[in-house]
């Protein structure tokens, strides 16, 4: 039984589909409870409510548990989108649909085994690499036309999608930069200096049930 007057928020600051729902809240304004937890330490409280074992996960006050980041941001800008990140643009939804799924069937996976060949026993991290080009310069080309993939604004498809660019970028940020992608590095590098970025990634201890619960909106 959860007695809580805000929602619970079990995440892991560098996991980007837990930014990508601390975004959502932060645009939202909703406060919660944030437990940061080490993912190769996991709380049993955070078991008990997730089987999966990955974050982010969200309690609501309910005792509905959301356990898919995709989940907790609509379920946020339901609640409260001030900053209209469900606006209407160049894009309609099944197109949309169609890109978060090729982040995350395609590019993701890619990601992962350039990012920890020894982990999936990859001998060629650079060919994975590369798979991802394509998907890049698609994003650099819907840039091309606004300062935002569907609209003139960034939108639920930007945040949804930016955080795996940045931990792209982050295994060889000198090959990165080398790219000939201005308009995705442009909307990357506006994102990564922003204060809503950092304020998403304010470091807290990790989580310990005798702790005196840290509320947050993530506001900045």
């Amino acid at each position: 039984m959860i007695k809580n007057n805000f929602p619970i928020l079990y995440s892991f600051r560098r996991c980007p589909y837990a930014m990508r729902a601390r975004l959502a809240l932060q645009s939202s304004g909703i406060i919660v409870e944030i437990r940061e937890i080490k993912l190769q330490n996991k709380p049993k409280e955070f078991i008990q409510f997730s089987q999966k074992g990955t974050v982010p996960v969200l309690i609501l006050n309910s005792e509905k548990v959301l356990d898919e980041s995709i989940d907790i941001i609509k379920w946020a800008l339901k609640t409260n989108d001030p900053k209209n990140w469900l606006a209407e643009g160049q894009l309609n939804q099944i197109e949309i649909d169609k890109i978060l799924i090729t982040l995350e069937c395609d590019f993701k996976k890619n990601l992962d085994k350039y990012k920890y060949p020894n982990r999936y026993k990859s001998d060629n991290k650079d060919f994975h690499r590369d798979k991802n080009l394509k998907f890049l310069n698609y994003l650099n080309d819907l840039l091309k036309k606004n300062n935002a993939l569907n609209c003139s604004h960034l939108s639920m498809l930007d945040y949804a999608i930016l955080p795996f660019i940045r931990q792209f970028r982050n295994v060889d940020e000198l090959w990165f930069d080398a790219l000939d992608l201005i308009f995705l590095k442009k909307w990357l590098f506006q994102f990564i200096d922003s204060n809503e970025f950092s304020s998403i990634m304010k470091k807290y201890n990790l989580w310990d049930l005798n702790q005196t619960p840290i509320y947050t909106n993530f506001s900045y």
